[in-house]
């Protein structure tokens, strides 16, 4: 061999040589710790167990949620063997589909092949022992053990909430602590709490076969198992009683209840209807069930109290009133003639009462929800005056509870609409919201905060939901405290007129369904008109109010009702309130 051609063979092998080296290099040095911990996890099993989560007690120490035990069908890729014929066998077990244990696998695709992927949920005793009967023949099919709520109270949905599995999405934002199909707080109380009611989950090591069958613990080579460590206990501010008495009310209608402390804050009761089976939906709802939720023209997983937007009708005449009063338009003496009706430029606007109302000064007004006098009133103000006390009164913010979805609602003004709608204001566009109709909307939460702060002096408070937070050793206690958003600049006189003419407006006006005898209670009903209603059948009518409060004078109790397509406030939705108003009354004796 030549000089020549043995160079080129020494490189030619030099260079396979080097190949070799720098795979051995990348896999031992590079990778060398990935594949080690591969090469464990074949033949060692890390099995996660999911903490029990916190209690949820009401204000006065009743459960209203714990937890309870329940069996998942679990697949780990890793150990699947004669995969259709594994999903034939499981499919005629528990009748599951093979389609849907194929989509399952597809849809934790990101999830290691060691790690098990849930496929079912909360199987039946039978379920379970029929899967186990037949283990030898279904490698890598397992049951675990699952930990899942026991509620205590129904009809509570969007209050309590629900857990569910942590997506690809919310892993971007989350610590190191949750992993891809880990349960996690996604509504209500389980989500703004979450950080208190998550526990620890635990973790054990076993030692598998070739399959993934479990042979024995791992002592020696894995002697530090993590134990899991149990969620922090809360209790809430609402009072049971009050929750149940007002969802007993409310069967059968679509709207909100929200009930409050108007000295402090704390959320007393709190209804979203329609409300969500919690159970039900824990154990897995169907694609039609799923589907027939998300027609339903009512909205079931929207949180009304908080998103739900309504023009807020007669409900915001006390805006219009304290403004005029504030600004030094009128006194209450003040009177302006109701005939029906009022005509302004080329428009007429009609009184609820086409009769009309007769001569009326501010108290008889809002007692008795006069249209023509807030018209009137509303044009003296002008728009800007307007917006600047609904603002000032919390409308058109967001009220900071934090609890679901929140919207902020409409105080429209000249710049808004052009803004928005492309198109100058108008002297009707003025006396509609002077009405609390037009482009006005609110939020249930954001008129009984207003009320709130009309009832304590002018105080505006962040709504709030903890009572108290209970550590795990059960001696240290961490309370919920108010919090103020403002203190509104107001004339006790004027502020007085008010609260004398919503207490006038339950003694002998509109609101007076919401009276009791005995106690002394204010408030205020409400028409709302529905403009689209396209949607719905003739048999459905406009929304009804009642905002209200007691006692008259440092009340205790606040109280907002909204039903959807229910007709007047005064005869639909007072006498609800009254109900839970006399429930609140019958247990502070």
């Amino acid at each position: 061999m030549n000089k020549s051609k043995f160079k080129l063979v020494f490189i030619f092998y030099l260079g396979i040589l080097s190949i070799f080296i720098s795979r051995l290099y990348y896999l031992q040095i590079m990778k060398g710790e990935e594949f080690s911990e591969a090469s464990t996890k074949n033949r060692i099993r890390e099995i996660r167990y999911d903490a029990p989560r916190g209690l949820v007690y009401d204000r006065n120490g009743i459960l209203l949620l714990s937890n309870k035990f329940f069996f998942d069908l679990v697949i780990t890729p890793q150990y699947l063997r004669r995969k259709s014929k594994v999903f034939h066998l499981l499919s005629h077990l528990i009748d599951i589909p093979e389609a849907q244990i194929e989509k399952k696998l597809l849809e934790s695709s990101k999830l290691p092949s060691f790690q098990p992927h849930r496929i079912k949920k909360n199987l039946s005793l039978q379920e379970v022992a029929k899967i186990q009967s037949m283990k030898f023949f279904l490698p890598g099919v397992e049951i675990h053990h699952a930990m899942g709520r026991d509620y205590r109270i129904s009809g509570s949905s969007h209050l309590l909430g629900y857990v569910g599995e942590t997506t690809e999405k919310e892993m971007e934002t989350l610590t190191s602590e949750y992993h891809l199909g880990s349960p996690i707080g996604k509504h209500g109380i389980e989500r703004k709490f979450e950080t208190t009611l998550r526990g620890k989950e635990g973790k054990k090591f076993f030692q598998v076969d070739a399959l993934g069958r479990l042979q024995s613990k791992v002592k020696a080579l894995f002697s530090s198992n993590i134990p899991m460590e149990s969620g922090k206990n809360i209790f809430i501010t609402i009072d049971s009683r009050l929750q149940k008495t007002a969802m007993e009310a409310f069967r059968g209608k679509s709207g909100a209840i929200v009930v409050m402390n108007p000295q402090n804050g704390e959320i007393l009761a709190y209804i979203s209807q329609p409300t969500l089976d919690l159970e039900h939906y824990q154990k897995g709802l169907s694609q039609d069930e799923w589907e027939n939720i998300m027609n339903d023209p009512h909205k079931p997983l929207l949180d009304k109290a908080s998103a739900g937007l309504y023009p807020p009708a007669s409900t915001f005449k006390v805006v219009t009133a304290l403004a005029a009063l504030e600004e030094g338009l009128i006194t209450p003496q003040t009177t302006f003639p109701c005939h029906g009706s009022y005509t302004l430029g080329n428009g007429k606007w009609k009184c609820w009462k086409h009769s009309g109302h007769g001569v009326m000064d501010l108290q008889k007004a809002i007692a008795e929800s006069c249209d023509v006098y807030f018209y009137q009133l509303g044009n003296l103000l002008g728009a800007t005056r307007l917006a600047k006390w609904a603002s000032l009164l919390g409308l058109g913010k967001k009220t900071g509870i934090d609890l679901n979805l929140e919207y902020v609602g409409i105080v429209p003004t000249p710049t808004w609409k052009m803004e928005v709608k492309k198109t100058g204001w108008s002297s009707g566009d003025t006396i509609n919201m002077a009405i609390g109709q037009g482009f006005n909307l609110a939020t249930p939460l954001q008129i009984l905060n207003l009320y709130s702060a009309i009832g304590n002096g002018g105080h505006l408070y962040h709504p709030f939901l903890l009572k108290k937070e209970i550590s795990k050793d059960g001696l240290r206690i961490k309370f919920g405290e108010k919090q103020l958003v403002q203190s509104i600049s107001l004339h006790p006189g004027n502020l007085e007129v008010i609260q004398d003419a919503l207490r006038y407006a339950v003694d002998s006006g509109t609101a007076r369904g919401a009276a009791i005898p005995g106690k002394t209670v204010s408030g205020k009903t409400g028409t709302a008109q529905v403009v689209n209603l396209s949607r719905f059948t003739d048999d459905y009518k406009d929304h009804a109010w009642f905002v209200g409060y007691s006692p008259a004078r440092q009340p205790q109790i606040a109280v907002v009702i909204l039903s959807e397509f229910d007709g007047g406030g005064g005869g639909k939705v007072a006498p609800i309130a009254k109900k839970i108003i006399e429930t609140y009354w019958k247990n502070k004796l």
